[in-house]
């Protein structure tokens, strides 16, 4: 078999519904041989990660198939949310499918989630514990879901920093990291988006940071619940959790600091797979199967530069 004295890395971007093309290309890749010995997921990315370690990928191809923007929404829930508009936890019948219950020492190969410290802008990868947990985190896009609370860290999506996590694959150990990347942006928010751009105008010019950080912060919490849509909240582990405003302002600071510091050469990989499915909209469920088929396609048309890859590592071992 290639690659039995090289270790294999996939990383699997972020894309929502495009995610679906990571199944083709970790199909191409069993079929041609090509191990997988650690594969690390962004977002949904990690979806697609936790089913190939846990053997029910074909099981989540089907449900993809069968998704509506309907059958999604079920999943979401308003009720008790803190930090996000919504709280995730209706997803949890639906991501345990997948996760079968196990940890990440139960599951082969070994595997990774990303996730953003929304604290500090840091990139997580998760790769010890329950699946379940990390899942939400890796998945929670700041503002929109609530954050979890891993070892004492506020964790959100790992798309805020990186889309595609090539250097968690490369610091778990992998010798030949292959990147499959389907985003059509490097990060969740990019200054290029005007309403970011507003959104920083507004609370920064024109004083609100200010009002809700240093005035807001000191009134009584019924007060900042009323005003800033989630009070701050003590969590497992007395971990306060920012109201979805506070969320908003850490997730658009830290992606912009980081796209500002942004260098190619950040994304440490050795080949990069990207699938022609970026014009394609996150949520276009009646386009899921060109996405998975193009995803086939691309990774059937790397398969010769992989094999040359894996024959130049072993060589100079």
């Amino acid at each position: 078999m290639p690659g039995n004295n090289v270790k294999i890395g996939i990383a699997l971007s972020g894309a929502s519904g495009r995610a679906i093309a990571h199944i083709g290309v970790l199909e191409v890749f069993k079929e041609n041989r090509i191990p997988v010995d650690i594969i690390v997921g962004c977002s949904s990315g990690s979806v697609i990660a936790a089913a190939y370690a846990t053997d029910t990928m074909r099981e989540l191809k089907q449900s993809l198939h069968e998704m509506t923007f309907a059958k999604m929404l079920q999943m979401w829930s308003t009720r008790n949310a803190k930090g996000g508009l919504f709280q995730i936890n209706g997803a949890n019948g639906y991501f345990s499918a997948f996760t079968k219950g196990k940890t990440f020492a139960e599951v082969s190969p070994k595997l990774g989630f990303a996730a953003t410290d929304i604290n500090t802008g840091e990139l997580v990868n998760i790769n010890e514990g329950d699946l379940l947990t990390a899942l939400k985190a890796s998945v929670a896009v700041p503002g929109l879901f609530e954050p979890v609370v891993w070892r004492g860290r506020v964790l959100v999506d790992g798309g805020l920093v990186n889309v595609v996590p090539t250097k968690p694959v490369q610091e778990m150990g992998a010798d030949l990291v292959i990147g499959v990347n389907l985003a059509a942006t490097k990060f969740i928010f990019e200054k290029k988006m005007p309403i970011w751009r507003g959104y920083r105008f507004l609370t920064k010019v024109l004083g609100l940071q200010f009002l809700r950080e240093s005035v807001l912060s000191k009134l009584s919490s019924r007060v900042v619940f009323q005003f800033d849509s989630q009070s701050d909240a003590l969590q497992q582990e007395d971990i306060k959790i920012p109201g979805i405003w506070a969320m908003i302002a850490k997730a658009v600071d830290h992606s912009f600091t980081i796209e500002s510091q942004w260098k190619e050469s950040d994304i440490a990989c050795d080949l990069m797979i990207e699938p022609r499915v970026k014009h394609y909209g996150k949520a276009e469920f009646n386009n899921l199967e060109r996405i998975y088929q193009e995803g086939r396609r691309a990774a059937q048309a790397a398969i010769p530069r992989i094999r040359e890859l894996i024959s130049a590592k072993e060589n100079t071992r």
